[in-house]
């Protein structure tokens, strides 16, 4: 069919026409599925920012409470709040589980750092001087410091575990009993202790 030369060129624009808007329409649509993927990525992370903030901010109320929990422990009991301090750094500097240690001076002095024995045996972990004088060169005016006591018996108790080969139940009797056959519940009452329960003694 024969067409007019202008009705030809008007038809072949339009044609053109199409074509391009086809293409962009082809375009546009993609360009739409990826914002929509965008748009869907960000609420995923949008999502993600805020579950990580609402966990931090729980966290911090957390440290928040602890701190104020420990702040009123040690307004209310300083004296305790030391011995802890001092219960917690030797006991690491001797490789001893703190808990353990708080258990031993519990049933040892209950916490009186001042206790004194029939036997002589002085402060929160009983020491005695007589028999550790010598081999401790013991200054028996500092028994009564938290620090200097504390130390005193974690020495003696190292030594008796390095003598056990790390048996605590051996160790603690002969901490307490020395070399003396008698048998008593001292390790038992340590071992029993809400101190020793965290102590993870197998």
């Amino acid at each position: 069919m024969n067409l007019p030369k202008n009705f030809r060129g008007i038809l072949l624009f339009f044609v053109g026409l199409s074509g391009i808007l086809l293409a962009s329409a082809i375009v546009l649509s993609a360009r739409q599925a990826e914002s929509r993927k965008t748009i869907q990525q960000l609420r995923q992370t949008v999502s993600g920012l805020s579950e990580t903030l609402n966990a931090h901010q729980d966290a911090i109320a957390r440290t928040d409470f602890y701190r104020f929990q420990e702040n009123v422990y040690r307004l209310q009991n300083p004296e305790f709040a030391r011995i802890a301090d001092s219960v917690f750094t030797l006991s690491r500097k001797h490789g001893i589980n703190p808990y353990l240690v708080m258990a031993l001076i519990f049933v040892e002095s209950r916490f009186d750092r001042r206790a004194v024995s029939s036997k002589g045996a002085c402060g929160l972990m009983q020491v005695n001087y007589p028999v550790w004088k010598g081999a401790l060169k013991l200054d028996r005016r500092r028994l009564f410091e938290i620090e200097y006591n504390i130390e005193a018996g974690l020495t003696i108790l190292k030594g008796y575990l390095a003598e056990t080969r790390g048996d605590i139940i051996r160790a603690l009797i002969l901490y307490n009993n020395g070399y003396n056959q008698a048998e008593n519940d001292f390790h038992e009452k340590v071992l029993a202790s809400r101190f020793a329960r965290h102590a993870d003694i197998g």
